[in-house]
């Protein structure tokens, strides 16, 4: 049976400059969660509900990346609600960026297929209404309020079970993890091996962004480095979900005008998954050399 921690020991852990580090980037998730709370529930703008998905999934991935500091079972409930919520704000996240490029790709089509192209746009618009309604719901749930009360607690009084956390060796150790998934794909991927790469691409990302006060100039080159990485594994994700939403709305009519538009424009999304997939082999070198450099 492991022996309880003196109050010492607790004491030192509580004023660890890692503990600090770690509760300010916390403190900055909420704020943002909080600042784009209302632009998501009342829809005026897709980027605050983007910022805001960001925000709680950024928060969720620096949880797991320290969890050794923190106490399993709080960090764990906690991790798991921000993952709810995730999921709830990523349905209509989808929708919208599906949605832009639909838009993007219809301007370059005849007249004609446009028309047939405003229908997409209707089934399109139903899902992200319903989708909409859900986020309402939920940001006016008792769970949500909720998930606020237990952040805000989390940063007030942290659960910390131990100091012997390095920030730096937190980032090498998420920079392994990747390398590790990178080599173990093959050479050609399935779009599920690429979006794993895409989490760790972020989880990566994060934990240097932790330790960037304390590495300097490498780890905020590597972090540069990891954006770019990230927006191409993104343009790759976003057109397997767009192919996965094209199929889904004309599932019940493939031979309809627009069942015949969506499969012109799933066949577009194989080309866009080929062209990320070849960037991101091109990029990933230099983002290794960097974490390289950063991580000695």
């Amino acid at each position: 049976m492991p022996r309880a921690r003196s109050a010492k020991s607790l004491r030192v852990a509580a004023g660890s400059p890692a503990r600090d580090q770690i509760l300010a980037l916390m403190r900055e998730q909420l704020r943002v969660i909080r600042a784009k709370e209302a632009g998501t529930r009342l829809w005026t703008d897709p980027e605050d509900l983007h910022k805001m998905r960001t925000a709680v999934r950024r928060l969720r991935a620096i949880l797991g990346a320290v969890r050794d500091m923190f106490d399993a079972k709080w960090l764990d409930g906690l991790r798991s609600e921000l993952d709810w919520l995730g999921t709830v704000l990523g349905g209509l996240r989808d929708l919208d960026v599906l949605r832009e490029y639909l838009r993007s790709e219809l301007t370059s089509l005849k007249p004609a297929a446009q028309a047939v192209g405003d229908g997409l746009f209707d089934l399109v618009d139903a899902q992200r209404a319903r989708a909409q309604h859900r986020i309402v719901a939920t940001l006016e749930g008792e769970r949500y309020a909720k998930l606020l009360d237990r952040l805000e607690q989390a940063i007030r009084r942290p659960r910390v079970v131990s100091a012997d956390l390095s920030l730096p060796i937190v980032a090498a150790g998420q920079f392994k993890k990747l390398r590790k998934a990178v080599k173990a794909m093959l050479k050609d991927p399935s779009s599920t091996d690429l979006h794993t790469v895409r989490i760790k691409v972020k989880r990566a990302r994060y934990a240097a962004e932790l330790a960037q006060p304390i590495v300097g100039r490498p780890a905020k080159r590597f972090v540069a480095r990891t954006k770019k990485l990230q927006d191409i594994l993104g343009e790759y994700q976003d057109a397997v979900v767009a192919e996965e939403r094209l199929r889904a709305l004309v599932a019940a009519d493939r031979r309809s005008p627009a069942g015949l538009l969506a499969d012109r424009l799933v066949k577009r999304q194989r080309a866009r998954r080929q062209a990320a997939q070849l960037d991101f082999f091109e990029q990933w070198p230099k983002l290794e050399r960097r974490g390289q450099k950063a991580w000695k």
